[in-house]
C-alpha cells in the first residue's frame, strides 16, 4: 500500500506524511534525525513537526536538555476522520436545506471560443431526459464545430441520448432528418426563410443551454422551472410543426 499518499487523501502535506511515518519508524527521536530520515532540512522538520503537535499525531517529551518526538497511535488518524464524517453527516440536513435555497437561483456559466462551446455541447450528453433541440443545422455544423460534430454523434449514439430537433429547413437538415432513426433522433423541419435560427438552443434535465455559432460563445442555465417552461414551449412548436411538415416537404427540393 502506498502510505504516504493515503496519509495524503486524509488531510496531511507530503512532509507531513514522510515526518510522521518516519517517527512511527524510530518510536521517538530528535528532531535532527528525523529531519535527515525525512530528507528534509531542520528548520522544515521543526515546523512539519510543531504542525503534528497541533493535529495530535506526535507528542514531545523533554529528556534532559532536548525535546524528543514521538508518534501518536495511528488509531488517532481514524478516529478524527470518523469525528469528521460524523460531524459533516449530522451537518448533512442543514447543507442540503442551504443548497435547495440556492437551487432556486438561476445558476449562469458563460462559455466563450471553440473550446468553450465543445464543453456546452458535452454538457448536453450528460442528461437523463430527453434533449429538446432548436437550431439551424448547417450553421451549427459548417462554422465553429465542423469537425467536432461527427465524434459529437458518436458519443451520444453511444450514450443512448435521444433527441428531438426542430431545425431549419435546408440540404444539411434534410440529410439529418433522413439519419434519424440511426443517429436517435426525431426532426420536424421548419422553412428558414420565415422563421431563421441564431441560435442553438439545447433543452435537457434541468437546463437549457444557448449557443451562437456565430459570435463563437454560449450560456448554460440551470433552474428546474426555467428549463421546464422551455420544454412546454418545444413541445407546443414540435406539435403543430409536425403537422404543418408535410406541406412544407412537398414544396421544396428534396436533394
Amino acid at each position: 500500500m502506498d502510505l504516504p499518499r493515503t496519509l495524503q487523501n486524509v488531510g496531511l502535506s507530503e512532509k507531513e506524511s514522510k515526518i510522521y511515518l518516519e517517527l512511527l519508524t524510530l518510536k521517538e527521536a530528535l528532531p535532527g534525525v528525523i529531519a535527515k530520515r525525512a530528507g528534509v532540512k531542520r528548520p522544515t522538520a521543526y515546523l512539519v513537526l510543531d504542525q503534528l503537535l497541533k493535529k495530535g499525531l506526535v507528542s514531545q517529551v523533554k529528556k534532559g536538555r532536548y525535546f524528543y518526538f514521538q508518534p501518536v497511535n495511528p488509531h488517532s488518524l481514524v478516529e478524527d476522520q470518523y469525528k469528521r464524517f460524523n460531524d459533516l453527516e449530522k451537518s448533512l440536513p442543514e447543507l442540503l436545506s442551504l443548497h435547495q435555497q440556492f437551487s432556486a437561483q438561476p445558476q449562469v456559466s458563460f462559455f466563450q471560443g471553440r473550446e468553450g462551446i465543445i464543453r456546452i455541447m458535452e454538457d448536453t450528453l450528460t442528461t437523463s431526459t430527453e434533449l429538446l433541440c432548436w437550431a439551424d443545422v448547417g450553421l451549427a455544423t459548417r462554422t465553429l464545430l465542423k469537425d467536432y460534430y461527427p465524434s459529437y454523434i458518436a458519443k451520444k449514439v453511444a450514450r443512448k441520448v435521444q433527441l428531438r430537433g426542430i431545425f431549419s429547413y435546408d440540404k444539411a437538415a434534410l440529410d439529418v432528418k433522413r439519419r434519424g432513426e440511426e443517429e436517435l433522433r426525431e426532426v420536424v423541419l421548419i422553412p428558414k426563410e420565415e422563421f431563421p435560427f441564431k441560435n442553438e438552443i439545447n433543452i435537457y434535465d434541468d437546463k437549457v443551454a444557448i449557443v451562437s455559432h456565430a459570435d463563437q460563445m454560449g450560456v448554460i442555465i440551470q433552474n428546474q422551472n426555467i428549463a421546464d417552461t422551455q420544454r412546454s414551449i418545444f413541445n407546443f412548436a414540435f406539435k403543430y410543426a409536425k403537422l404543418a411538415e408535410p406541406e412544407l416537404l412537398k414544396s421544396m427540393p428534396q436533394k
